[in-house]
């Protein structure tokens, strides 16, 4: 069964910052063990910040579900295994020289990553847990 945020922990989650917001996705995959991101009949949906081409993405399907709508109506939430992530996704994103967006809200893209530095610091807090 996933866990399912309440609608106090939903609100308290977009109220932090981009750094804080950065640090909760963190801990959050590393105790889940998911990355949510968005797709849609052509793959994953990208969006563009800090001159970067991002994939955006989320530590629970709930946040990740508040994207859908407007142009990203036709999306839907996924879950990524932390493992597969760490083993496919990294390499693949840097391949397509793509960043990570994480935790983006209404203001901007999050934290934008590259993909070597967000396995990185999800592979030190797993080893911490």
């Amino acid at each position: 069964m996933e866990y399912q945020l309440t609608a106090e922990e939903l609100n308290r989650i977009t109220a932090l910052d981009a750094e804080q917001r950065y640090a909760y996705f963190i801990q959050a995959v590393a105790d889940l063990e998911k990355i949510w991101i968005l797709t849609d009949d052509e793959g994953f949906v990208l969006v563009s910040a800090e001159d970067e081409r991002c994939i955006p993405v989320w530590p629970h399907a709930e946040l990740a579900e508040q994207w859908i709508e407007g142009e990203w109506s036709h999306c839907t939430a996924q879950a990524v295994d932390v493992d597969t992530w760490l083993d496919k996704w990294t390499s693949g994103l840097n391949g397509d020289e793509l960043a990570i967006a994480v935790l983006p809200d209404t203001d901007g893209p999050g934290v934008v990553v590259l993909p070597d530095e967000l396995a990185e610091t999800l592979i030190n807090e797993m080893q911490e847990d």
